[in-house]
C-alpha cells in the first residue's frame, strides 16, 4: 500500500525506533486502518522481527513464534526446538537482539493475551528486568481498541509502556490523495461511502468513474469490498447478529436509544450493551448537542464508519438482487446512484465541520447542535438543528454553520435560517462567524452580500480539497 500522509506517524516511530534507549511502544486502532502497513513499511527498513499472531491456541501461537524467529535469526536450536511458554519466547528475543539497535513487532498482540493470561504479567516482569536495558524498541500492536485502552495502557502495563500512538482514519482532504483524478464532488461522494479508511479508499483509485468502481468492489458478488462488512464484524464480535440489527438500525435513521429498540424489537438492557461494544470497537458514536453536558440525556448515535452506513443501506438489504453483474448494474443504476446524493448528505456535513476545525486555531470542538426553537408567530418550540457548531475551550461559539448538498444554488433563505436558529445556541456572539456551505453554489446576492461582510464565509467542495 502506498502511504498517503502518514509522515506524522513515520517521523514519530522511526525516531524512536533509531533511539538509544529502550522503548515499549504501543501502536493500536481499528480494522483496515492501516496499522499492519504501517509497521511493515516501517520494519522493512530497520533489523527487526515481526510476528503477526493468528486466532489459534497457544501452542499453536508459540509454535508459529518459534518458526518466525528461528527463520529471521538463523537459528539452529530454535529450529529443532519449540519454545513451549512466553518466559522462554522472550528470553529469546533477548538473545537475538544481543548489542545490535533491533525492532520487535507483535502484531495483533490482543490474540496472544486472550490465549495466554499471564502473558502481560510476564512481559511486564521482563521488561523491568532485561528488555528496558536492551537496544530494542518493542512494539505491541493490534486492532482490538478496547482491549489496548483498557488492559494495556490503563492495565498491568500501565507503568512500562514508553509510549503509545493511536492510529485514526484520514481526514477528508488526506483521503482524496488516494483518488487525485476525481473531480471534488467526486471525492466528497467516495468520502461518505468509504470514510477514512485506507483499506476502501484504494478500490477508488480513480481509474474508473465512481459508478464503474461502486459496481466493481461493491456491488458486484466477486468485489472485495463485497462482503467486507459482515466479514469485519465477524472478526469483531463472536455473533454479530444481534449487531448487525442496531448498525442497519442507525443506518436507516433511527438513532435514539427507543427508535433502536422499537425497530430491531431487542430488549433495551440489550440494545445498551450491544451500542457499548460497537462504540468500544470504534464503529459508532455517541452524539450530544456540542453545547451539551458530558453528563446530557440528550443523546443520539451515529456509524463512525461510513461504509458500514453505506453497506447497510445500499448492499445488505439488496443481496438478492445483485446475483449477477447484469442485476447488480441494473441496481446501481436504477437505485443507488440516484440516491446517492441524499445519502452523501451527511458525509458532506462531516467534512463541513472537519473545514471548521482547521480553519480555526481556537476551535476545540466540533460537532452539531439541536434543541428546542421557538415556532415564529407561535407559543410552540419544535427541535432544529444545526449542522456545524465549533466551539472554544470556554465554550464559546466561535463558528455556526448549514450544510446544502443539493442541486440548486444556495440563497439568503438558508443564511437567514441559520440567523435565526444560532440565537439559541447557548455561547453565540455577534463575533461568532457564520459559514454556508454548498454542493452547488451560491446565488449571486449571497455572494455579493458575503464579500461586504467578513464574518460570512461561503464554502464549497472546491474550497474544501484547495
Amino acid at each position: 500500500m502506498q502511504f498517503f500522509n502518514r509522515s506524522d506517524e513515520i517521523k514519530l516511530l522511526s525516531a524512536r525506533m533509531d533511539s538509544d534507549s529502550a522503548d515499549l511502544l504501543v501502536v493500536y486502532g481499528r480494522r483496515r486502518i492501516g496499522k499492519t502497513e504501517l509497521l511493515t513499511h516501517l520494519a522493512d527498513k530497520k533489523r527487526a522481527f515481526y510476528f503477526e499472531a493468528t486466532d489459534s491456541v497457544a501452542t499453536d501461537q508459540l509454535r508459529d513464534f518459534t518458526a518466525e524467529l528461528a527463520l529471521v535469526s538463523d537459528s539452529q536450536l530454535l529450529t529443532v526446538q519449540q519454545l513451549t511458554h512466553w518466559d522462554a519466547a522472550l528470553t529469546a528475543i533477548a538473545d537475538f537482539v544481543g548489542t545490535k539497535r533491533t525492532v520487535v513487532i507483535l502484531d495483533e498482540f490482543q490474540l496472544l493475551a486472550r490465549q495466554a493470561p499471564e502473558l502481560e504479567s510476564v512481559l511486564s516482569r521482563w521488561w523491568r528486568t532485561t528488555g528496558r536495558f536492551l537496544p530494542i524498541t518493542l512494539v505491541l500492536a493490534g486492532s482490538e481498541i478496547s482491549f489496548f485502552e483498557d488492559e494495556i495502557l490503563a492495565g498491568r502495563l500501565y507503568g512500562r509502556r514508553t509510549g503509545q500512538l493511536k492510529l485514526e482514519p484520514f481526514l477528508a482532504k488526506e483521503s482524496a490523495l488516494f483518488h487525485p483524478e476525481y473531480s471534488e464532488e467526486d471525492r466528497v461522494r467516495v468520502y461518505s461511502v468509504c470514510g477514512g479508511i485506507p483499506y476502501y479508499l484504494e478500490r477508488f483509485s480513480g481509474k474508473h468513474s465512481l459508478r464503474t468502481a461502486l459496481l466493481n468492489e461493491v456491488f458486484e458478488r466477486t468485489g472485495l469490498l463485497h462482503d467486507e462488512a459482515e466479514l469485519m464484524l465477524r472478526q469483531s464480535v463472536k455473533n454479530p447478529t444481534n449487531h448487525i440489527a442496531v448498525i442497519r438500525a442507525i443506518a436507516h435513521g433511527y438513532n435514539r436509544n427507543n427508535d433502536i429498540v422499537q425497530r430491531t424489537e431487542l430488549s433495551s438492557p440489550h440494545i445498551t450493551k450491544i451500542l457499548g461494544t460497537l462504540e468500544r470497537l470504534g464503529l459508532i458514536e455517541q452524539l450530544r448537542p456540542i453545547t451539551a453536558s458530558p453528563r446530557s440525556k440528550k443523546t443520539a448515535y451515529a456509524l463512525k464508519d461510513h461504509f458500514l452506513r453505506f453497506n447497510y443501506r445500499f448492499v445488505e438489504p439488496a443481496k438478492s438482487q445483485l446475483r449477477t453483474r447484469a442485476l447488480a448494474a441494473n441496481y446501481v443504476d436504477s437505485l443507488v446512484m440516484p440516491q446517492l446524493d441524499h445519502y452523501v448528505s451527511l458525509g458532506w456535513e462531516e467534512i463541513c465541520r472537519q473545514y471548521v476545525h482547521r480553519a480555526h486555531a481556537e476551535v476545540s470542538a466540533v460537532g452539531r447542535w439541536w434543541g428546542p426553537v421557538p415556532v415564529p408567530q407561535s407559543r410552540r418550540t419544535e427541535e432544529r438543528e444545526v449542522d456545524v457548531a465549533g466551539i472554544d475551550a470556554t465554550g464559546k461559539l466561535v463558528a455556526v454553520g448549514m450544510c446544502k448538498w443539493t442541486g440548486t444554488q444556495v440563497d439568503f433563505d438558508e443564511l437567514n435560517l441559520l440567523d435565526r436558529l444560532r440565537e439559541h445556541i447557548p455561547g453565540n456572539s455577534p463575533e461568532t462567524y457564520r459559514y454556508l456551505f454548498s454542493c452547488s453554489g451560491f446565488t449571486a446576492r449571497v455572494s455579493d452580500y458575503a464579500k461586504l461582510n467578513s464574518s460570512l464565509k461561503l464554502v464549497t467542495p472546491k474550497d474544501i480539497y484547495r
